[in-house]
């Protein structure tokens, strides 16, 4: 289970023109977004090890901008990454909260013989990024919140319909827009919102619907 820290990397990107000029481009993800365009999914997961460190990595591309997550198997933390036009992050590791952790993971796999770069950290991972990806690798909810564990609700997992807060009104929680984002997509949390419909769960399999927009 990863904390809570992917709030820092859900921040509004402002980029400085300072800040431009540290910015790096994923190009190993190019040929793994081609091979999910090919297959037509939409999200797709896949493991990194860097030294000691395993990190399960949920790469999302239903998602303004793509999104990156890299949990750090083993360690209460994980990294969250904008992946913007161009396949470009910034290579900053926030916030510092995650950034220490990281550190003392290293640290505690016998790797800190050196000073730490983040750019470095990522041009590593950028050559060992999977080109292909398979409809067996698609993230499940379980997978899903793992990596983002302060998911509304995260015990219930399982989709179980829509309600219609016009109804009663009211409006649709942020929370519950965030984790049917997180689910679904993009394009469910834009209609969720136009529309003031949540979307319902349930921690029973039995009580699961296969996902529809009504």
């Amino acid at each position: 289970m990863y904390d809570d820290l992917e709030h820092g990397a859900a921040r509004k990107t402002e980029i400085s023109a300072v800040d431009k000029e540290s910015e790096m481009k994923l190009t190993g993800l190019i040929p793994l977004y081609k091979s999910m365009r090919s297959k037509n999914l939409d999200r797709t997961k896949f493991r990194y090890q860097h030294n000691d460190l395993l990190f399960d990595c949920l790469f999302f591309i239903d998602t303004k901008p793509f999104e990156l997550a890299m949990g750090c198997v083993s360690h209460n933390f994980a990294i969250y990454l904008e992946v913007r036009d161009g396949f470009e992050i910034t290579p900053f590791i926030e916030p510092r909260e995650v950034y220490l952790a990281l550190l003392q993971a290293l640290i505690e796999g016998k790797r800190s013989g050196h000073s730490f770069d983040p750019k470095e950290f990522f041009n590593e991972f950028n050559r060992k990024i999977p080109q292909h990806a398979r409809p067996e690798d698609t993230p499940t909810p379980s997978d899903l919140v793992r990596v983002y564990p302060h998911i509304e609700e995260s015990k219930k997992i399982h989709f179980c319909g829509w309600f219609d807060n016009n109804k009663v009104g009211k409006h649709v929680q942020p929370s519950n827009l965030d984790k049917t984002r997180r689910f679904f997509g993009q394009r469910s949390y834009d209609f969720s919102l136009r529309r003031n419909m949540s979307t319902k769960w349930t921690d029973d399999p039995n009580k699961a619907i296969d996902y529809h927009m009504p």
